[in-house]
């Protein structure tokens, strides 16, 4: 994900918080961090694929690609901090945007 969209995630997540209260700003930070991680898993998954080979000496298996689940933790460690910081209180407020459309 390229930094121009982060900003833009980042600059909508401010304007949903409290800016004054550090620890407020401070999660939308670890935030942004996560999608920035998430992303970055996502290449890595491109990259190498779903299954990976794995060489141990004469042995050869493949398994799943570890990253997957990496992406899923930090999917889960997204929601819950969208939740933390309310966003989840935008689809009961009957806002256009959803948690979805922050990532």
């Amino acid at each position: 994900m390229d930094e121009k969209k982060l900003k833009a995630i980042k600059d909508e997540l401010l304007k949903l918080i409290d800016k004054k209260s550090s620890v407020q700003v401070e999660k939308v930070d670890r935030y942004i961090n996560l999608v920035r991680s998430y992303y970055l898993l996502d290449a890595a998954i491109e990259e190498h694929g779903v299954m990976i080979t794995t060489e141990n000496g004469a042995q050869r298996f493949t398994k799943p690609n570890p990253a997957i689940a990496e992406k899923n933790k930090v999917n889960s460690s997204l929601i819950a901090l969208g939740k933390d910081l309310g966003l989840d209180t935008l689809v009961e407020r009957g806002s256009r945007s959803t948690i979805s459309d922050l990532i």
